[in-house]
């Protein structure tokens, strides 16, 4: 279900989590790892706990997302939502962000990159 007042990282952890698990068909412990390490990145005072109460919220709004390509969709509207409300440095960081998740599991798919190239169209840095 979605948070009734999405944060920007909660908007974040949602691209970041749908990248993760609708591009391979799974989300390994690595790629958790590496979005609550990413988030952190984006807000450094934040406490794991915070983190991870950010992670679990997000996790359970696009687990209720009915179907993946719904899921895939939501994430292009906050990535145009971002090209809107970053500058270009954050929209790079993002894109970074989507690498570093594309190697957390070892294995860069075809699918992934795919959506990093889209996502990089859709930020204006391609």
């Amino acid at each position: 279900m979605k948070p009734q007042n999405p944060s920007a990282l909660h908007i974040l952890a949602f691209v970041y989590l749908t990248f993760s698990h609708v591009t391979d068909g799974e989300l390994s412990h690595e790629e958790i790892d590496t979005i609550a390490r990413v988030l952190h990145g984006w807000v450094p005072d934040a406490t794991s706990d915070q983190i991870s109460r950010v992670i679990v919220d997000t996790a359970a709004w696009v687990h209720s997302v009915a179907s993946d390509e719904e899921r895939l969709a939501q994430a292009e509207t906050y990535t145009h939502l971002m090209k809107e409300q970053m500058s270009e440095k954050q929209r790079s960081a993002v894109l970074v962000n989507l690498i570093e998740l594309a190697r957390a599991d070892g294995k860069i798919t075809a699918t992934e990159e795919q959506f990093i190239g889209l996502l990089t169209r859709i930020l204006g840095l391609g």
